[in-house]
């Protein structure tokens, strides 16, 4: 398992859109009507028990809505008049009258829920259960779980389509497939290393998923096969949150790694560029019109507010402790239904690459031409000079002829040496075969102590592999044996002294080692607290990890 949550990593430096494109954004910006409309956008703070309510009007917290212990995910319905929040501590998820901004409903649903999503009619809403394996399905109507759908692993992100046809569901390293109508898993997809936020576009055509690898994973929504990968900052980069804009041109991606969102044109599946937001930066949510882009940052309490259009962080709103909110946190009818900023860039972005391509062909044309007069021009120059050439080559040649008669007679001279030369060869050749068939009689003895060495590789391998099977057996018992404190100190220890064995094998830079290194730290959080069975579950990741960097 890899525990995402608010995990700070490296920093890295500021990128930068191209100027095109940041001509394209400008230009689309005069298209906008001016009233973009005041939607809200919902954030959990996992620290203190609430939901922050952010006006996208003014850019202010409105209220603080008390929910349940350790809200972490969130969605928002279509219509904008309901707001779910999952609550990771107490297995439960709110619901919020967005009218009232009061919580109407608390609904039970399985252990550690962190992502919540809506389908595109408002009346499903799926839940995943991290600590349970399963995704609850609430009817909204009575808001009463309709079904509990069992799960191979531990999921984190999930997200549904517009049509309500499919639900994806984040498992280990890949995306579950599940059926929106039987509730069953139809296939499973493998993406990047430990996934966590995953997005659909409004067709459903594609579905994007942030990775642990710094990589965002393309998915086609027909095939279910990954069709692109796209580095967002650096290799092993930590990427959280996803959106997806509202006309499905542009896609964002929270980088906790280096504390910025990234830009991905979603026709061509390239970084446009990144702003820097706060620190560990989690969710990710658009308005409904795709002007205005929410980045949770857990690190530094605050949501930063970016303009689509600019690319540029406008407001920096202080919400709670910790909010970690992933998912559709924001929601509520624009005042101005018409295009958004993206809709007019992805169509400017079309007539930029006609124009391009127009202007490319013509510069080719020009380009073919002047090198044929070039070309033409080189020629006749060249046949001038081969005349010259030639003629010169003439008088050259008949005194050759000359000189090479007098080598003639040379060789021939050399021609005798090199005979006498030719018959000392001849003798030392008979001398080297008697040398080889001598080092020939001296191969059997040598070919008979490879083998005996061949022989006690294997012993040794064979006893090496009994030891891993004793290794494993007792992991096993250790790991699946009653969890109290000494299981759990005694999980500890081991875990303790793979990690330092594979620190000393792969260095404190390598992936592997920080993973398993942040594993063991969350176990000693778990231990310190009482909590054995988290904190042996964290070490048992530890310890594997660490196992697998030593192999």
């Amino acid at each position: 398992m890899k525990t995402k949550g608010p995990l700070l990593k490296r920093f890295s430096g500021t990128k930068r859109l191209s100027g095109i494109l940041v001509g394209l954004l400008a230009l689309s910006l005069v298209a906008v009507p001016a009233a973009i409309g005041a939607p809200f956008a919902y954030i959990a703070n996992m620290g203190d028990r609430t939901v922050s309510v952010i006006d996208a009007a003014t850019n202010t917290v409105v209220a603080t809505v008390n929910v349940g212990r350790q809200p972490y995910g969130v969605a928002v319905n279509p219509a904008g008049t309901r707001a779910y929040v999952a609550n990771f501590g107490d297995g439960t998820v709110s619901v919020i009258d967005t009218s009232t901004l009061t919580v109407v409903a608390l609904v039970p649903v399985g252990s550690l829920p962190i992502g919540v999503a809506v389908n595109g009619t408002g009346s499903r809403v799926y839940v995943a259960n991290f600590g349970s394996a399963s995704l609850s399905v609430i009817d909204t109507t009575s808001n009463t779980v309709v079904e509990t759908v069992p799960l191979p692993g531990s999921p984190s992100g999930v997200a549904a389509n517009s049509a309500g046809t499919r639900v994806y569901v984040i498992l280990g390293d890949a995306v579950s497939v599940v059926n929106a109508t039987t509730n069953m898993v139809l296939t499973s997809v493998t993406v990047g290393f430990a996934p966590f936020g995953v997005a659909v576009s409004p067709s459903g055509a594609r579905v994007y998923v942030a990775n642990g690898d710094g990589t965002v994973s393309v998915i086609n929504g027909t095939t279910n096969a990954v069709v692109a990968t796209v580095v967002a900052g650096a290799v092993d980069d930590t990427l959280n949150g996803i959106a997806v804009s509202p006309s499905g041109a542009l896609v964002y991606v929270a980088n906790a790694s280096d504390q910025r969102l990234y830009t991905i044109h979603a026709q061509t599946n390239q970084v446009l560029g990144s702003v820097q937001v706060g620190g560990n930066p989690v969710g990710v949510a658009t308005d409904p019109s795709g002007a205005r882009v929410f980045v949770a940052n857990a690190a530094t309490r605050n949501v930063s507010v970016v303009d689509a259009a600019t690319n540029a962080v406008v407001s920096t709103v202080g919400v709670g402790v910790n909010p970690v909110v992933f998912g559709v946190f924001a929601g509520g009818a624009p005042s101005a239904p018409s295009s958004s900023c993206d809709d007019q860039l992805a169509e400017l972005q079309a007539q930029l690459n006609t124009a391009n391509g127009t202007i490319t062909s013509l510069t080719n044309q020009n380009n073919a031409l002047q090198g044929q007069v070039t070309s033409l021009t080189n020629q006749n120059n060249t046949l001038q000079g081969q005349v010259t050439s030639l003629t010169g080559q003439l008088n050259t040649a008949n005194a050759s002829i000359a000189s090479l008669t007098g080598q003639v007679s040379i060789l021939q001279g050399q021609v005798s040496t090199l005979q006498n030369q030719l018959n000392a060869a001849n003798t030392t050749i008979a001398n080297l075969t008697a040398e080889n068939k001598a080092l020939r009689d001296q191969v059997a003895p040598l070919q008979q102590q490879i083998d005996a060495l061949k022989a006690e590789v294997a012993s040794l391998k064979s006893s090496l592999a009994a030891a891993d099977t004793t290794i494993d057996s007792f992991v096993k018992r250790l790991f699946k044996g009653a969890t109290d404190l000494n299981v759990a100190l005694a999980a500890r220890d081991e875990a303790q002294q793979q990690l330092t064995l594979a620190l000393a094998k792969a260095g404190t830079k390598d992936w592997r080692v920080k993973r398993a290194q942040s594993e063991f730290n969350l176990g000693l959080s778990y231990l310190a607290k009482g909590r054995y069975g988290l904190a042996v579950h964290e070490f048992r990741e530890a310890f594997e990890i660490a196992r697998r960097v030593l192999r």
